[in-house]
């Protein structure tokens, strides 16, 4: 499917982490009964949007990165998508509350990611018919350890409720939100997400990713002020994206 994205705000991590919150300090998007939270899930939409067959690595339109003219920042070399020289407590499996865990089943961590961006909402009609913030799609740099860029992420041609996350190499992995969790004290930030993986792309280390968790996010919350219907704006957020396969 063709990279449907979000205006593109990317801003580069420090080295080794994306957030110096910690477990308290935030999450991401909102619940998933909120329309307004970026949430990364859409309970109106079928995972069956989300089809490899119609995915195009070369193409894309004027509002989503072009896959085919991904920027590494000059730091990674095409294919050059996996943690490299990260090792130690960068690739540990974090402990996370019991909500979000991923499935014994569920393998374990093929990458970890520190993601630098925008979560991004437009002015429009709520469920409820009054006018309000609705999440439209993150807007993402994902960097390892040493900082350097290896891929990006946004939402998917499904949607925000289907966000997409691709490696410099081409290899995609499309998500939906199984669970969301918010710390103590992190209710400024977007909450902590467990997605499962519905659609792959490419033959690199994003093809065999079964689950994504979003942790220790920073930012990212809709405006608590109204708004003109029309209006759009683009909140900054950092959060750390765990990558988990066979």
């Amino acid at each position: 499917m063709k990279h449907v994205a979000v205006m593109c705000v990317f801003c580069l991590l420090p080295a080794c982490s994306s957030s110096s919150n910690g477990a308290g300090g935030g999450g991401i998007g909102n619940d998933a009964s909120s329309d307004t939270g970026g949430g990364e899930d859409s309970s109106a939409q079928d995972s069956s949007a989300a089809d490899s067959s119609t995915h195009d690595s070369g193409g894309g339109d004027s509002t989503n990165p072009d896959s085919s003219t991904v920027d590494s920042g000059g730091d990674a070399e095409p294919g050059d998508a996996s943690d490299g020289g990260c090792v130690g407590a960068w690739l540990v499996a974090p402990t996370v509350p019991a909500s979000i865990e991923v499935p014994a089943d569920g393998g374990g961590v093929l990458l970890h990611a520190a993601g630098a961006g925008t979560q991004n909402y437009a002015c429009t009609a709520g469920t409820d018919g009054g006018i309000t913030w609705v999440f439209i799609g993150p807007q993402a740099d994902l960097s390892d350890c040493n900082g350097n860029v290896i891929g990006h992420h946004y939402a998917s041609e499904a949607g925000a409720g289907y966000p997409e996350w691709i490696t410099v190499d081409g290899t995609y992995v499309v998500g939906h939100k199984l669970a969301a969790y918010t710390p103590d004290g992190g209710a400024g930030s977007v909450p902590w997400l467990l997605l499962q993986a519905v659609d792959h792309g490419g033959t690199g280390t994003l093809s065999q990713v079964a689950y994504v968790q979003r942790l220790d996010t920073d930012g990212g919350n809709a405006p608590g002020t109204g708004c003109d219907a029309g209006d759009m704006v683009q909140v900054p957020y950092t959060a750390d994206y765990y990558f988990y396969g066979p």
